[in-house]
């Protein structure tokens, strides 16, 4: 277990040093393509017989493995724009000067996404009595609405996080470019739609697991590409 999180500290202290050292477009792909990793894996599983002793990781429910192949075409597209696109420079890549707004920014964006996280475990997990006497598609439509939530809170949160990386000084316009992405690697918050996908699919009620919905949870690594992809076409309109 020690190994473990010594090498998960280490992965995370890399990842932020190589975006501050301008490395961005590389850390960004590497960072989309553990999404394309985790869908592919989610969507194998499906494949698999449910409920089977032989298989260490197999779940409890049947489903769909569809959505999860689907999910991964869409991440290695958008990892194949990420390296094909050439930004146009503009007006709208030059930096703001560093103040307490973006710090807020910064703050309000990282607090909304934890809570995007938190708020829809109540839909998520109802409680026992709930789960005992609520039919299927009432627990269905509650565990929609939560990941839902949890999709648009953190896409609210990205867009604030966004709108902090446009901080800068005289001396280093890229800083907040390159702050933001860092402790955005370093803690590990571009793996969230991974844990609810992994949370949901593997939820210790079989009555509670619902592939599509899961699917969509790991949607969220769309926005999440977005966001990544956005800061490093930023970064480099700022370096011509």
């Amino acid at each position: 277990m020690i190994v473990r999180i010594v090498i998960a500290l280490f992965i995370s202290l890399v990842s932020g040093v190589c975006y501050m050292a301008g490395l961005t477009r590389l850390i960004s792909a590497l960072l989309i393509s553990f999404g394309v990793i985790c869908a592919l894996f989610f969507g194998i599983v499906f494949l698999l017989p449910p409920g089977s002793d032989r298989i260490s990781f197999g779940v409890s429910a049947h489903g769909a493995s569809w959505p999860f192949f689907l999910l991964a075409l869409m991440l290695m597209g958008l990892i194949v724009y990420l390296y094909l696109h050439k930004p146009q420079n503009n007006n709208s890549s030059a930096f703001e000067e560093l103040g307490p707004t973006h710090l807020r920014k910064l703050g309000g964006g990282a607090l909304l996404y934890l809570v995007s996280l938190f708020l829809p475990v109540l839909l998520w997990f109802p409680s026992e009595n709930t789960v005992t006497t609520g039919e299927q598609s009432q627990i269905e439509t509650m565990v929609l609405i939560g990941v839902l939530i949890f999709i648009t809170g953190i896409s609210v949160a990205l867009y604030l996080i966004y709108q902090s990386t446009r901080g800068g000084t005289e001396a280093n316009p890229e800083l907040m470019s390159r702050f933001v992405p860092a402790l955005f690697s370093v803690f590990h918050l571009d793996k969230v739609p991974a844990l609810v996908a992994y949370l949901l699919v593997y939820s210790a009620e079989p009555q509670l697991v619902f592939p599509k919905i899961a699917a969509l949870a790991l949607a969220a690594y769309i926005p999440v590409a977005f966001f990544l992809i956005k800061i490093c076409f930023t970064v480099e309109k700022r370096r011509r």
